[in-house]
């Protein structure tokens, strides 16, 4: 009616609505976000009653066997005659027997042993000089020269020897050369169990294994830039190299395998070492387990090596993205250090409430709150999410803002300003989509606990109803994990709410469904390909450098798995950012595709080299359908050659 009215009036009539991405803002799931923001409000509160009440300092101080803080006056904390003592002199926690921290009995010392002793008198000696006593506080030191043996155990009363030379560190007495520590532990060989040997190893290939982790950040740098710019060549030589890397691997393991069996059988049976007889049987199910991987590597090469071409505008697309946002692949560390102070503040909230035992009026009052361990389970998994949701949204937002921008030049910051919209805007959104997450992993969680309660129990159906239980839910979390992703990307490209977009979602990706898991399925395992490049080149040069400047080394596996295992987890960091650019500007496309259509006013957003690659990705798709090539699709195949002209 005001068109009409404007026509008849001789104006002209208002140009219809155009969809202008990015730009109509409005606050979505304000309810999610109160609810969230007065649980972490809850959250504080909690915390700052168990800081305030539940003793802190203990974790800082350290505390004796018996509840006495170390540097403190202390009131009573348990009927023990020794609690409640005056440590305002004593500063230091000592351990009667520092290689079993764990079940030691811990005492207040005023000062740590700057010099080893090795006798009973050499303590006493100790305690004339400093003042400081070694052994526990009910066994006076005039008793100390009369000590038998069997009182010098972990339990106490009086120390282990030798007392090794400490140093106060973290108000905790601790060994000063821990290296040679260490080392003469490892001369019994056969005397310590495996995980103690793999430790041992570990700390000997300390400094390479550090250097190696720098090295995996710049070969996966280095991976991500070459996708950038040679994505047609990289993409064909990851299967390549992969290919011949897992062959080469699997070979030297047979070989080795060989080489120490041999060596082994051509010595004495009163002289083969049982941890040389374990690492034979290591390397034989090292080399099963490889000879498995490599083949099923190989058979999905073959079977998608026809398939990977069409990934490649993608990818190219991807590395533009990166090239205008470099930043764009620091984020996963942004978030992993966010991550960090949450979870040691959620630590120490925890501890405070384990370890302050209050007495007298207090006790109720502290006893309500220690039940409230479960607020603090839930919102640890609540804010998590939440914090990873926040990240998704800010990749999301600023590879959308690189690709609804036709100008490049014009970009400005699109990170900042996909963190701005994160603020103002969507914070509700990813309040509400980490709390469906938090409904499925809680359950989850329950599960695993009942699972470890009833590993022992004789009733079979139960354990497998568990664990049935537990894989559907393990299904289901994933399922809602890629949902609530595209969700949030059409949050940060329409500013919808998180439900309206999580619907539009599930229907952008049914329409495209053959050309979404053409793409993901093809793009998820070259970018795999690429994690597996990383970690083979890494852990390749790990095993060399073990091989030759340790050779004298238990387990060569842990060292080298360590290494395998960072550089993966390094190598995930740089290249999930780069998958889920390429996940973003998936679902951009498709929603242009939707909206647009080439024609005057409805102009695609996409740029030249997408137009190509949606030609090539639907002829394909129709390949997979079974159409003929002369039917197909005539209609888009035409709008995208004139919206190119």
């Amino acid at each position: 009616c005001y068109s009409a009215a404007q026509s008849m009036a001789g104006d002209k009539p208002p140009e219809p609505s155009r969809w202008k991405p990015l730009e109509k803002r409005s606050c979505t799931d304000i309810i999610p976000l109160a609810i969230f923001f007065i649980f972490f409000i809850g959250m504080i509160l909690i915390a700052a009653f168990a800081i305030a009440n539940g003793a802190a300092y203990r974790m800082i101080n350290g505390f004796d066997s018996y509840g006495n803080v170390c540097g403190k006056q202390n009131k009573p904390v348990t009927n023990h005659h020794l609690s409640g003592l005056d440590n305002r002199e004593k500063s230091y926690v000592f351990f009667m027997d520092v290689l079993d921290a764990r079940t030691s009995l811990e005492i207040c010392v005023s000062k740590c042993p700057d010099r080893e002793l090795r006798t009973m008198n050499d303590v006493y000696n100790f305690y004339l000089e400093t003042g400081s006593q070694l052994c526990d506080y009910s066994y006076p030191p005039d008793r100390y020269l009369s000590a038998a043996v069997a009182d010098q155990s972990t339990t106490g009363p009086c120390p282990v020897l030798p007392v090794k030379i400490s140093s106060a560190i973290l108000f905790r007495c601790v060994p000063d050369n821990i290296g040679t520590f260490i080392a003469d532990l490892v001369t019994m060989i056969n005397n310590l169990d495996p995980i103690s040997r793999i430790v041992s190893d570990i700390y000997a290939c300390r400094y390479a294994i550090i250097g190696l982790c720098f090295l995996s950040l710049l070969v996966a740098f280095l991976v991500v830039l070459l996708l950038r710019y040679m994505a047609s060549m990289v993409v064909y030589i990851i299967n390549i190299v992969v290919a011949l890397s897992s062959l080469a691997g699997t070979a030297v393991l047979w070989w080795m395998y060989a080489s120490s069996r041999i060596a082994l059988e051509k010595k004495a049976p009163e002289t083969k070492l049982k941890s040389e007889q374990e690492n034979t049987q290591a390397f034989l199910w090292y080399s099963i387990g490889a000879t498995i991987i490599t083949f099923v590597l190989l058979l999905l090469i073959l079977v998608m090596r026809k398939r990977v071409a069409l990934t490649v505008d993608l990818f190219y697309e991807a590395g533009k993205c990166m090239q205008h946002m470099p930043t764009l692949l620091l984020q996963p560390l942004w978030t992993f250090f966010v991550l960090v102070f949450f979870w040691i503040g959620w630590v120490v909230v925890i501890q405070t409430q384990k370890t302050h035992k209050p007495v007298g009026k207090d006790t109720m009052r502290q006893c309500q709150f220690s039940y409230m361990w479960w607020y603090h389970i839930v919102g640890l998994i609540w804010v998590s999410e939440f914090i990873l949701a926040c990240q998704q949204i800010v990749i999301a937002g600023a590879v959308a803002k690189h690709y609804f921008t036709r100008d490049k030049k014009n970009l400005g910051s699109p990170i900042i300003s996909a963190m701005g919209r994160l603020i103002s805007n969507h914070l509700g959104s990813c309040a509400l989509g980490s709390f469906i997450i938090v409904l499925v992993k809680i359950p989850r969680c329950i599960l695993m606990f009942l699972s470890r309660q009833i590993k022992d129990s004789p009733n079979l159906l139960a354990k497998f109803m568990v664990k049935c239980c537990m894989c559907c839910l393990w299904v289901l979390e994933k399922c809602l994990r890629y949902l609530n992703y595209n969700a949030y990307s059409l949050v940060a490209i329409n500013g919808t709410h998180f439900c309206k977009s999580a619907c539009d979602a599930v229907a952008t990706l049914l329409s495209n469904a053959l050309r979404v898991i053409a793409i993901n399925s093809i793009g998820a395992f070259v970018l795999f390909l690429g994690k597996l490049l990383v970690v083979a080149i890494v852990a390749g040069i790990g095993g060399l450098l073990v091989i030759k400047f340790h050779p004298n080394v238990h387990h060569m596996a842990a060292p080298v798995g360590l290494i395998a295992v960072f550089s993966y987890l390094t190598a995930h960091c740089f290249i999930s950012t780069y998958e889920m650019a390429i996940d973003t500007l998936l679902l951009c496309f498709c929603e242009d595709c939707r909206v647009n259509d080439g024609s005057p006013g409805k102009e695609y957003f996409m740029p030249k080299s997408l137009m190509a690659y949606v030609k090539n990705s639907s002829k394909h798709i129709s390949k997979l359908e079974g159409k003929p090539m002369k039917n197909l699709n005539n209609e888009e195949s035409a709008r995208l050659e004139t919206s190119n002209v």
